[in-house]
């Protein structure tokens, strides 16, 4: 029986069709480098989102390469709204599991800026036992050290009663070995399907 769910950020919860690096592009005109993009987002950006380094401080010196004309927090208005559309149909899904007593949390990778936008702005909050940020715990989807420091929060419950929804691989593969219950999201009927035939879990 499954007691507690773990859900990535975006995919499942929030829609997102484009990245921050597309949206500038099309929308501003903004064309930043691909190797420059790479850089950054495989660089730096990764200690942000294990909380070593600080995404306000990291930015000022790629504002110019990226020719934003704003401030950082003008710059970071843009990316996280871009990026905060919740999908309704689960939003009701998962206070629907609740009601029956099954914990929902946020299993994400993030920086702490996004991570406070999506709770406070967006809402997150609202309607999820907790949140679960790569920038709190210090380790990242895939590492196991990440699941591992999860499961010392909701340790109440065996690792066979834990579901992980996520959209990418890598992180269904490392929550398996880890003994969670994985599941690949593509689309909220599949995912609602798959917990109505596999999991008995009908809403």
């Amino acid at each position: 029986m499954i007691k507690v769910i773990l859900f990535d950020c975006d995919g499942p919860i929030i829609k997102r069709e484009k990245y921050f690096s597309q949206r500038l592009r099309e929308e501003t005109g903004v064309v930043i480098d691909s190797q420059n993009e790479k850089s950054f987002f495989k660089g730096i950006f990764l200690d942000c989102e294990t909380g070593k380094a600080d995404l306000k401080q990291v930015l000022p010196q790629w504002l110019p390469t990226w020719q934003w004309k704003g401030s950082v927090n003008d710059l970071l208005e843009y990316w996280f709204k871009g990026e905060a559309e919740i999908d309704q149909m689960m939003k009701k899904y998962i206070e629907n599991l609740r009601q029956k007593g099954i914990k929902c949390y946020l299993a994400t990778n993030n920086e702490k800026y996004r991570t406070e936008y999506l709770a406070n702005v967006v809402g997150l909050k609202n309607f999820l036992d907790g949140i679960f940020s790569s920038c709190y715990l210090g380790y990242m989807k895939p590492q196991i050290e990440y699941w591992q420091e999860v499961y010392k929060s909701i340790s109440d419950v065996n690792k066979n009663e834990v579901l992980m929804i996520d959209n990418l691989e890598p992180a269904i593969k490392s929550a398996r070995e880890f003994g969670f219950n994985a599941e690949r999201y593509e689309n909220f009927e599949s995912f609602k399907k798959t917990m109505e035939v596999k999991y008995q879990v009908t809403i």
